[in-house]
């Protein structure tokens, strides 16, 4: 569906006095998350476990080099399930890549959790914003759920994966990175956004 055509009247209320370049259903794409927990974030979590386990769990967090929290909480996890000395595939991130990185306070993780319990979502792109939007619960029109200013994206581009042709991976200039899902098998629409963010034409 051409959410431009379908919604433009809501879509250009939504946008307000920017100018409306892109619009596109979209979902978070499938894959590994890689948000990182800042280092008092991990010890507040540690200090919750059980005393059977906060020793072993402590001593395998600090026993990973910094700086890599989320590597060290993998660690922590391993002690936790008993499978420390196995090595483990990471089946998301083999199969679908990375579906979001960076720090919690990254634009990628806001606007990560921007969509995480939304319906029905709409990525658009104006000449000042990237929006993330959801229809309201009337369908009349557009709720914001997240934004960044546009000047945060560094680059956007098609990268599509297995069953993920309509994979469009975002990275910011803060260096973090989300995927967006347009389409299982088409790739207009990735296509179509990805020229929204980057100036270009669609191909």
């Amino acid at each position: 569906m051409d959410a431009l055509k379908a919604h433009r009247a809501e879509l250009e209320h939504l946008a307000g006095d920017d100018v409306l370049l892109a619009a596109v259903h979209c979902q978070k794409a499938f894959g590994a998350e890689r948000l990182q927990r800042s280092p008092r974030e991990m010890e507040q979590l540690l200090a919750a476990l059980p005393r059977g386990v906060r020793d072993a769990a402590a001593a395998a967090y600090r026993a990973e080099p910094e700086p890599s929290p989320e590597k060290a909480w993998e660690r922590v996890v391993a002690v936790l399930v008993g499978a420390d000395s196995v090595i483990r595939l990471d089946v998301e991130r083999a199969i679908g890549g990375s579906a979001v990185t960076g720090g919690d306070d990254s634009c990628a993780a806001r606007l990560d959790r921007g969509i995480r319990d939304a319906t029905m979502v709409h990525c658009v792109v104006t000449d000042r914003r990237l929006v993330l939007a959801d229809m309201t619960d009337d369908l009349r029109g557009f709720r914001l759920r997240a934004e960044v200013p546009r000047g945060a994206v560094l680059r956007a581009r098609r990268e599509g994966r297995f069953l993920q042709r309509g994979r469009v991976v975002i990275d910011f200039a803060d260096l973090s990175q989300l995927a967006l899902l347009t389409g299982v098998f088409l790739t207009r629409r990735a296509d179509e956004l990805v020229a929204a963010l980057t100036g270009g034409t669609p191909r």
